[in-house]
């Protein structure tokens, strides 16, 4: 059961980095740039925990 929730972590982490890309792209001010670009490295830290955490 933990291996299906750390792989589930780890879909979720990667779409919320694709998300944050996306936004990031779409975003008007600098501001909101370098915010969705923060939360997209967040994000990318735990998609990097969670695989980690499958093996």
């Amino acid at each position: 059961m933990r291996r299906i929730a750390t792989q589930i972590g780890v879909v979720v982490s990667a779409f919320v980095v694709f998300l944050c890309g996306w936004l990031a792209m779409r975003a008007d001010a600098w501001p909101k740039v370098i915010l969705y670009s923060l939360l997209a490295l967040v994000a990318a830290g735990l998609a990097s925990y969670f695989r980690r955490a499958t093996r």
